[in-house]
């Protein structure tokens, strides 16, 4: 039974939030890493480490890369935080029992090779 006897529900803090906010964090640094992957070729084609045609393409291609990068971090920073406005702020202490975690394993950052 979900209530204390009453037909009282004991509400709690919703755990999914803060599973969903713990993940944010975990993930920030590696979301800012995917952002600025390109930003130093970028800055060495921009400052003339290779010129003509073929560096020209390139350099596109690289513009391009960069941009699709800071656009899928954007969107993974962005359906995190959708999921996190759609949970309650609370909800009935028996809806959190076999609540599990987003990453139940450590995962090493972006680049790691932990």
């Amino acid at each position: 039974m979900c209530d204390d006897g009453t037909g009282n529900h004991a509400m709690v803090a919703n755990p999914r939030r803060e599973q969903i906010r713990a993940t944010l964090t975990h993930l920030a640094p590696d979301l800012a890493t995917l952002r600025t992957a390109f930003d130093e070729a970028e800055r060495a084609m921009s400052a003339g480490a290779w010129t003509g045609a073929p560096a020209d393409r390139f350099g596109d291609g690289l513009s391009a890369r960069a941009r699709r990068l800071d656009r899928a971090a954007e969107q993974a920073r962005e359906q995190l935080l959708q999921e996190l406005a759609a949970e309650p702020e609370q909800v009935r202490r028996c809806e959190t029992f076999g609540v599990s975690p987003l990453f139940p394993l450590a995962l090493p950052p972006v680049g790691s090779r932990g």
